[in-house]
């Protein structure tokens, strides 16, 4: 079977039209409808709305050319065309939103009602803030900061990271760079399938 992505602790596979989810804690496994898509619709990731016990939760599918939804219980899928120019590299969710960003590192939102919309955030990068080459940046959800994870140089050799918050008060909103990050810690894949997340005061850890 496919990996497609992990999130609120279930692994999400595929397998033809056939999709399962896995609970990383307890093994148990939940199988949506089967999935009917034509061939040249190719799935490249899944994220989970809320928890599989919400009773709001659904399941996204994202293709090059269409967004499919599965809410939770129900029969059938929901299928919406994916109006992009560029393909979506990473999504999340962040204050009952989905953001997303894209090949040439450009912030979007998505929302599917009233009706299916992918639209362009206006947002300009601060003066101080250098836009790495190698590597797409990674999108961060850290308590109620949106943060982007910036590497610049090679990760093997003299690579550093460069966090930068999303600032919606600013007017146009604006990537504002972050010296300190205090007392979080961040965790980030080179393989975009899986979430990113954020943790406060690692230490408790051990």
């Amino acid at each position: 079977m496919r990996y497609l992505g992990c999130s609120y602790g279930h692994l999400i596979f595929s397998c033809v039209e056939h999709l399962l989810l896995v609970d990383v804690y307890t093994g148990t496994k939940v199988k949506p409808p089967k999935l009917h898509t034509n061939s040249d619709c190719v799935i490249d990731s899944a994220i989970l709305m809320a928890p599989l016990s919400s009773s709001n939760s659904c399941l996204l599918l994202f293709s090059n050319l269409f967004i499919f939804q599965w809410q939770v219980v129900t029969n059938s899928w929901t299928e919406y065309p994916l109006v992009s120019e560029h393909f979506l590299i990473q999504i999340v969710l962040f204050k009952g939103q989905m953001f997303a960003i894209d090949f040439p590192q450009t912030l979007k939102t998505i929302s599917l009602a009233p009706q299916p919309n992918v639209q362009e955030v206006d947002v300009v990068w601060g003066e101080d803030i250098v836009v790495g080459l190698n590597y797409d940046p990674w999108l961060v959800v850290s308590g109620d900061m949106l943060l982007m994870v910036d590497l610049v140089g090679d990760l093997i050799s003299n690579g550093t990271f460069q966090v930068s918050r999303f600032d919606s008060s600013a007017e146009p909103a604006k990537w504002t760079k972050m010296e300190k990050l205090e007392n979080w810690a961040l965790f980030i894949s080179l393989d975009r399938r899986n979430p990113t997340f954020s943790c406060m005061n690692p230490e408790r850890w051990g």
